[in-house]
C-alpha cells in the first residue's frame, strides 16, 4: 500500500485504518519510508542496542510513555509503552513496526507520533499545531494542549475547509518558498462535543480509544500548500474574544517548534525556514474567554482572512 503523509512516501505492508489511498498520483520529490510488520523476538534482534539514556521520553493522552533512543549501531528505537516498538534502520529508510497486540492505538501512536517525528528526522521542519485548508493555503492553529485548537479545527471543517494536520505541521523550504506537507487525515477529538458540532457529519469514527474519538476526516487535503495564516490560540476566564496581529518574530513561535535539536547546518537551515515562513506569513493571536463559542472564533479567523493585508499592517479585530 502507498500513502503519502508529512512529506514522506509511504509503502506500508499493512493498512492505515480509514485511511483511503491518494486520488492521484504521489509525487517522486518525496522521501520514501517503507513500513515492515515484524514480530517482537525479530525487531528484538534487529536493534542495536542503546548507545545511552533515551534521547526523548513523552507522556501520551493514554499515559503511556513514547520513548526514543539511538543505539550503537545508528539505528532508532520507539517504545510505546508496553504496546509496540518501531525501528527506524540507520539509513532511515525502513521503519521496522513490532506490535505486541493488533489494536489501534499502536497504529494511532505510529501514525500521529512516529511518522511525524521521522519526518523532523529526515530533515523537514515541524510546528505542533492543528491545520486547516483554505482557498489561499493553510490556516495553522497552535495552543498548548487542551486549549481547543482541535475543536476550532473541527468547526472549521464543519464550515467546509479541508483537515490538512491534526497535530504536527510539517514544513519545507525550497529556493526561499515555504511549503506545508499535509499528513494523514486522521484525527483526535474529544468525546463530548460543543452544540453544532457533529463528529459524524465531518468524517467516520474509527475506535474510541483513552477516551479519545479517533476519527477520519471526510475532506482533506493530499498534496503540499503555501501556509496563509499562523494563529496562536488562547483561551481562559475573562479573556476577551478578539484577533490582532503579532510582529513578524520567529520567536513567537518556538513553544510550538518540534525537533530542535541538530548540528549547526541544520540550526541554521531551521532559522532561514522559519524567517522565511513569518516574513511572508501573518502571525495572529486569538483569545477567547471560555463561554465563547467555537463558532465565534472561527468567525474571526474568517473575517482575518478576508481582512489579511489589514494584518500585515499590525491591524487589530
Amino acid at each position: 500500500m502507498l500513502y503519502a503523509a508529512h512529506g514522506l512516501r509511504l509503502t506500508s505492508s499493512f493498512p492505515f485504518p480509514g485511511m483511503p489511498l491518494p486520488a492521484r498520483s504521489i509525487g517522486d520529490d518525496l522521501l520514501s519510508l517503507a513500513l515492515t510488520l515484524r514480530y517482537p523476538a525479530e525487531l528484538e534482534r534487529l536493534w542495536s542496542g542503546a548507545c545511552g539514556p533515551p534521547e526523548w521520553r513523552g507522556r501520551q493522552g493514554d499515559g503511556r510513555d513514547l520513548v526514543i533512543e539511538r543505539g550503537s549501531g545508528g539505528d532508532l528505537l520507539f517504545t510505546y509503552g508496553e504496546l509496540a516498538r518501531f525501528r527506524l534502520d540507520p539509513s532511515m529508510l525502513r521503519l521496522d513496526c513490532a506490535p505486541r497486540d493488533w489494536g489501534l492505538d499502536w497504529k494511532r501512536v505510529l501514525i500521529g507520533k512516529v511518522i511525524p517525528s521521522i519526518s523532523v528526522m529526515r530533515g523537514y521542519e515541524g510546528l505542533h499545531a492543528a491545520a486547516v485548508d483554505s482557498p489561499d493555503g493553510v490556516v495553522a492553529i497552535m495552543a498548548p494542549s487542551g486549549s481547543g485548537k482541535s475543536t476550532l479545527a473541527l468547526e472549521l471543517l464543519r464550515r467546509g475547509w479541508p483537515l490538512f494536520a491534526d497535530d504536527a505541521l510539517t514544513l519545507s523550504q525550497a529556493d526561499g518558498e515555504v511549503r506545508a506537507h499535509p499528513g494523514t487525515p486522521h484525527m483526535n477529538i474529544a468525546q463530548s462535543l460543543p452544540d453544532g458540532i457533529d463528529p459524524q457529519a465531518l468524517g467516520a469514527t474509527i475506535g474510541v480509544l483513552a477516551g479519545e474519538r479517533w476519527l477520519v476526516a471526510r475532506v482533506c487535503t493530499w498534496h503540499p500548500r503555501p501556509v496563509r495564516m499562523l494563529c496562536l490560540l488562547e483561551r481562559g476566564t475573562d479573556l476577551a474574544l478578539e484577533l490582532h496581529a503579532l510582529p513578524a518574530n520567529p520567536v513567537q513561535l518556538a513553544p510550538y517548534m518540534l525537533g530542535l535539536s541538530g548540528d549547526p547546518e541544520r540550526r541554521a537551515s531551521r532559522f532561514h525556514l522559519y524567517a522565511n515562513l513569518i516574513e511572508g506569513t501573518p502571525l495572529v493571536r486569538l483569545t477567547a474567554g471560555l463561554e465563547h463559542r467555537p463558532g465565534q472564533l472561527a468567525d474571526l479567523v474568517e473575517q482575518a482572512l478576508a481582512r489579511e493585508p489589514e494584518l500585515v499592517d499590525g491591524g487589530v479585530r
